[in-house]
């Protein structure tokens, strides 16, 4: 009986330590977003917090030093981000708080001039774009009132100004007439004397046609909206880049690789329904202006619609530029 009750007992002690053993068992916890009362967010990647930043399915996250989720501006080593409300860093221009500013692709915030699209922008220290009459290093400038730098004649408040293709204040003189502001102007891409930001336009030559100071700058390859006949290989244009500038046009070109070419450009346009023909897309207003670009066995055409988005095709394609 003894013997019994003996084995009955180490019966029950073994159970016992198997279920412990169980019970003590480590799972791996997996990435989790999780919402506080209060409604903030915070993300643990399995058991572990996270904290400064994070990339989550391709977007970039902030978190502080209680793995709180950040949104609005950020200060990161004495640089500026943006989050969206969803927490997402933001890239490009955001509009905040009735002012608009920029980040660099790396979402950090820009100051000083701006290159962006073949025009340029002065962002103020504080990041805010900058419109009206500028006063730089004892300079004058002009910023219309989407901020992009103007040249030639302006009239204000009865005072007419001239700025030169650089965009400094030439001239001054009062002018009779009772309109509060008018311009014959043009936007460039020179950016005065302290065009720091962006991508630089370069020196320049007298070989390019200026007329085409506007597209100077710049471009990225972007959404591919018409694909044709063309196989998936089409695709890896996207994200290409390519600047135009008075010295030509800098771009990666197949056997050349980088290259600065001095194409020939012709110029001509076309209606909006017989763009819609070609590329299977409508655009808006009537007219479409086609770029002709060609330079020993290559080519390719920019389209500019009167709204100011532009395409650009290349072997049968049609993507949208950024």
């Amino acid at each position: 009986m003894k013997n019994f009750k003996l084995k009955n007992l180490v019966f029950v002690a073994a159970i016992t330590l198997v279920a412990t053993a169980t019970v003590v068992l480590p799972t791996k916890a997996s990435a989790a977003w999780r919402q506080a009362d209060n409604g903030s967010w915070s993300y643990s990647d399995g058991d572990t917090a996270v904290y400064g930043w994070k990339l989550i399915n391709g977007n970039w996250y902030f978190f502080d030093s209680n793995s709180v989720m950040k949104t609005g501006w950020v200060n990161d080593g004495g640089k500026w981000y943006y989050l969206a409300s969803s927490g997402e860093m933001k890239t490009g221009w955001i509009s905040d708080g009735g002012k608009w500013y920029y980040t660099n692709p790396s979402g950090d915030m820009q100051t000083g001039w701006l290159l962006n699209n073949g025009a340029w922008y002065y962002l103020n220290s504080s990041g805010d774009m900058k419109t009206g009459l500028l006063e730089l290093n004892g300079k004058t400038y002009y910023l219309s009132d989407s901020g992009a730098m103007k040249t030639g004649t302006i009239t204000i408040n009865g005072v007419s100004y001239t700025f030169g293709q650089n965009g400094e204040k030439v001239t001054t003189s009062t002018a009779n007439q009772n309109a509060t502001t008018s311009t014959t102007t043009t936007s460039t891409s020179s950016g005065g004397s302290g065009g720091s930001g962006g991508s630089s336009s370069g020196s320049k030559n007298d070989d390019t046609d200026s007329s085409y100071e506007y597209l100077y700058g710049t471009w990225t390859v972007g959404n591919l909206v018409y694909k044709g006949s063309n196989n998936d290989s089409i695709e890896s244009y996207v994200g290409e880049q390519f600047t135009i500038s008075k010295d030509g046009i800098t771009a990666t070109l197949p056997v050349l690789g980088v290259t600065t070419i001095n194409p020939t450009i012709k110029e001509s346009s076309m209606t909006a329904s017989e763009f819609k023909s070609k590329w299977k897309i409508s655009v808006s207003g009537n007219t479409v202006k086609r770029l002709h670009i060609s330079y020993s066995s290559y080519s390719a055409d920019m389209y500019i619609t009167e709204d100011d988005t532009k395409y650009v095709s290349v072997k049968g394609a049609l993507f949208e530029l950024q």
